[in-house]
């Protein structure tokens, strides 16, 4: 390896961890740089995911410089909510890194490969130009497979104008990629059933399809877990067996499920199980109010949590409840940050999906149920867990510990150092 070999690592919605919680890209440029490497991580100043705007002031970007990682926030449209200035905002981010990429590249040199990645597919276009400009390979990154998580969802018609366009604009794209990574790991099988693959007359060797998923950096979780203990009085109470979420209290998370569950829990007399929901979002203030008018003590909202708190409240949690995202990354393998979370927390998992690869389930990290469940089998499982014994528990609990591992970044960041050297 070139101790020196300098990476461009481009997401419009990457964030440092004092901004916000996607940190993937910069914890992969922490562990590069401690390998050796020069990572660049390019962002938008719009933090999309945190609802705050980082000020640039009259300049095209403000460069922070975090454990080895240099990280660029680049100016880019304003925009408060999914309307034509989002989509201003994704066009300017665009645009602008071409005058960046051509300031930072006359101070510093041209970097040596690049890595783009998804959320928005226009990430991966500029990556794939900007590699073509400066003659080096570029490793495109899938994070949410466009535009199939839409057509599940049922937002663009399956062979619409709309989602035909979206897939000739990925295969372009992918075509010109030297190295493809999906964060779920039924990316080969989705080249195969686009037929884009070299056997089926494609241009795509699935042998440069790698599959990286999200991850847990293990020892700020850890050391987080140490250091970061909030004071609750439902976390402290030994005499309740707590069911914990994180994630976005919104309607694509099946909200009406977890009150549904609650409903039958207490229906049941299990008084001394809480299903305690951390996070915030459109459904935040419809399902306080059915709590409020129902009485169900048995659900409670404790709304936003600091990224680096959640650990704290994991290794307090005795079981995980969560969604799944009920679009291609549950139709081509499970690719959800909080998932990583639940697994460094060390507990059971009954997740409200049907993955295709059985992440938690097939490692006996807990029990799959599909995206919409009956209320009575989720109750079901939660009570199973509740009255399990404690080697069996233990079981799933080592099992979890295990996929932590297995799921560091320190882990993940080799396996993008062995897609770099083989390019």
């Amino acid at each position: 390896m070139d101790a020196h070999l300098k990476i461009w690592i481009i997401n419009q919605n990457s964030y440092l961890p004092e901004d916000g919680p996607h940190t993937r890209h910069f914890v992969m440029g922490k562990y590069l740089a401690k390998d050796g490497y020069e990572p660049y991580v390019f962002a938008c100043n719009e933090l999309h995911h945190a609802g705050k705007r980082i000020d640039t002031g009259k300049e095209d970007y403000v460069e922070r410089n975090v454990e080895g990682v240099r990280f660029f926030y680049v100016k880019s449209h304003h925009y408060k909510k999914n309307d034509i200035h989002r989509i201003l905002n994704i066009y300017s981010f665009y645009r602008k890194m071409f005058k960046v990429a051509k300031k930072i590249s006359k101070k510093d040199g041209k970097p040596d490969i690049i890595y783009a990645s998804t959320m928005y597919p226009t990430a991966l276009l500029l990556g794939v130009k900007l590699a073509k400009k400066y003659g080096i390979k570029c490793i495109s990154e899938t994070r949410d497979i466009v535009p199939e998580g839409f057509v599940t969802k049922g937002t663009f018609k399956e062979h619409g104008l709309i989602a035909n366009t979206a897939r000739r604009f990925m295969k372009h794209v992918y075509y010109r990629s030297d190295a493809l990574v999906f964060t779920m790991s039924g990316g080969k099988r989705y080249i195969r059933d686009m037929r884009w693959d070299l056997e089926q007359g494609g241009k795509i060797d699935l042998d440069k399809v790698y599959y990286i998923n999200n991850g847990v950096d293990k020892d700020v979780f850890d050391s987080n877990a140490q250091k970061n203990v909030i004071e609750d009085k439902d976390l402290e109470n030994p005499e309740i067996f707590k069911v914990v979420y994180f994630g976005a209290i919104r309607f694509m998370n099946n909200m009406p499920l977890y009150i549904d569950t609650a409903r039958e829990l207490k229906k049941r007399g299990k008084d001394n199980i809480k299903i305690l929901l951390w996070g915030t979002g459109s459904k935040l203030d419809e399902m306080q109010k059915t709590l409020d008018e129902e009485h169900l003590d048995n659900l409670v909202l404790k709304g936003f949590v600091d990224k680096n708190n959640i650990p704290g409240i994991a290794r307090r949690a005795d079981l995980f409840i969560g969604s799944g995202n009920g679009s291609s990354t549950d139709r081509y393998g499970a690719s959800f940050n909080k998932l990583f979370d639940y697994f460094a927390g060390g507990k059971p998992i009954v997740l409200l999906a049907a993955l295709s690869d059985s992440m938690v389930e097939g490692n006996g990290c807990g029990v799959e149920l599909g995206s919409s469940p009956e209320p009575s089998k989720v109750a079901d499982e939660i009570i199973r867990f509740s009255e399990m014994s404690r080697e069996e528990y233990a079981k799933y609990c080592e099992n979890a510990h295990a996929m932590a591992e297995m799921y560091d970044y320190k882990v993940l960041v080799k396996q993008v150092e062995r897609i770099i050297e083989d390019l």
